[in-house]
């Protein structure tokens, strides 16, 4: 899969950049992306400021005008139920506006083809100042489009909009989900990003875990003696390079200063952190063998309770991932149906709209479906439609083979705590620099170059590909 996974990511880059030099070139006539973004000479050029204004409820759009006919282009790689339903409850709200959905038709053969020219489309329209006016960013090189200046930063939205209740959102996910100082995607909700750990393994081992503060440093010395005094042999199951990788893109704003095109690979933190992975593979805190800690993303409510009773142990509790000494405690999550405003748009406002609309509790949501809402008190809904289940039936084909696992609700408070705390951002991807971590290091982990000679090429790599 990391194989794949770095294949996809190269073309997708390759990709831009290929597009980046042809970028004043008019857009191909692809299924998706391809057509401009309302260029019709009667629409505004900004309807930031249209004589409807913004909406004066949060996602109601009673504020969008009723007169004139436009067209709302929002392009995705999947197709999305969700992004269906929004479509039809929004425009049975506002019949003067249409909702265009374009995505690719794939499966499991195509999925990487589809996915290039889902890139190749979307990024040559972008570039031409074309484009949709909405872009799903979970499968795009979200640092890449920030840079080039082809997304609107959402706050400005937010900050004109005096009926958007910031509260009304999970504060900890939007204050952190920016890019470059800006938030250029809204995520329409999250998955957390987390270890699992065998809890009475590790209470046996007579070890104490403080997942709320614990640093890298302090989750080395947890594994000391956990391979000391523990039963198992490894503490947490990976390889060096797909560790230290992790580590990066856990804390990719800390070595990456996307808007002003800066790295710093070459930095003590940076080399401290490689230092730190190579001595915990050394001492055995990183193997192959039977682990304490699997890390883990948990998708929903309902996906938190089953995923912890389908590893080896039948205790297994969420903890949150360790941090760097230079970032602050706290959890960590992944944006989920992460949307995008193309700068060149020519309905800002109107697309602003739909995004409040998809974000609201007009929006229907189960506690089984994928993502934790960016909305509380859908997701306060969410949790108390659960309880009202008593049960959540495993997955099928999973180590439960369809079997019911209780709601506890001493999970569930756990669990809020944790949605509530995440504050730190997971990239799918992070652009070229996750591939050029996980290729140049492992000279070092395998002992033939130094941190500071393995530091310093990363630093000029990052460098020549941030100021392409």
């Amino acid at each position: 899969m990391r194989t794949r996974f770095i294949g996809i990511l190269t073309s997708l880059l390759l990709i831009f950049a290929l597009a980046a030099c042809s970028g004043s070139n008019d857009a191909g006539n692809g299924a998706t992306g391809g057509q401009p973004s309302n260029t019709s000479g009667d629409r505004q050029s900004d309807s930031g400021n249209s004589e409807g204004g913004p909406s004066p409820q949060n996602g109601s759009g009673s504020g969008i005008s009723k007169g004139e006919k436009k067209t709302i282009v929002f392009s995705t790689f999947w197709k999305d139920e969700k992004f269906a339903e929004a479509k039809k409850r929004y425009e049975a709200l506002h019949p003067n506006i249409e909702i265009k959905l374009d995505y690719i038709d794939t499966d499991n053969d195509q999925v990487e083809a589809d996915l290039e020219k889902f890139a190749t489309t979307v990024n040559t329209a972008m570039l031409a100042g074309k484009g949709p006016d909405l872009l799903e960013m979970d499968k795009l090189p979200i640092d890449s489009y920030v840079k080039n200046g082809l997304l609107i930063d959402l706050e400005t939205m937010i900050e004109r909009d005096q009926t958007f209740k910031r509260d009304d959102y999970f504060t900890n996910i939007l204050d952190n989900a920016k890019v470059g100082g800006g938030l250029y995607g809204m995520p329409l909700s999250f998955f957390l990003m987390g270890f699992a750990g065998d809890a009475d393994a590790i209470a046996k081992a007579g070890v104490q875990v403080d997942d709320k503060s614990w640093s890298w440093e302090d989750f080395a010395q947890v594994g000391n003696k956990l391979v000391k005094d523990g039963e198992f042999k490894n503490v947490i199951a990976a390889t060096p390079g797909s560790l230290l990788t992790m580590m990066v893109t856990d804390h990719y704003a800390s070595f990456v200063d996307v808007k002003n095109k800066k790295a710093s690979f070459d930095s003590a933190a940076f080399i401290a952190m490689m230092q730190q992975v190579k001595k915990m593979s050394e001492e055995g805190v990183i193997g192959e063998g039977r682990p304490y800690f699997f890390p883990t993303q948990i998708n929903s409510a309902g996906d938190y309770l089953t995923t912890m009773q389908e590893y080896l142990s039948k205790n297994m509790h969420l903890y949150a991932k360790p941090h760097t000494k230079e970032t602050t405690p706290g959890g960590y999550f992944r944006s989920y149906r992460t949307i995008g405003l193309n700068a060149k748009s020519e309905v800002k406002q109107e697309a602003w709209d739909f995004i409040k609309f998809m974000m609201s509790e007009e929006m229907a949501y189960s506690p089984l479906s994928a993502g934790f809402p960016i909305n509380k008190n859908v997701y306060a809904k969410g949790i108390e439609e659960l309880k009202g289940m008593g049960s959540v039936k495993g997955h099928e084909e999973g180590p439960l083979k369809g079997a019911s696992v209780q709601v506890d609700d001493a999970r569930i408070e756990r669990l809020n705590g944790y949605v509530s705390g995440a504050v730190h951002p997971v990239a799918y991807q992070s652009d070229k620099i996750e591939e050029i971590v996980y290729q140049e290091t492992m000279a070092f982990f395998s002992g033939q170059k130094s941190a500071e000679a393995v530091a310093k090429l990363i630093q000029n790599k990052a460098t020549t590909y941030l100021n392409e």
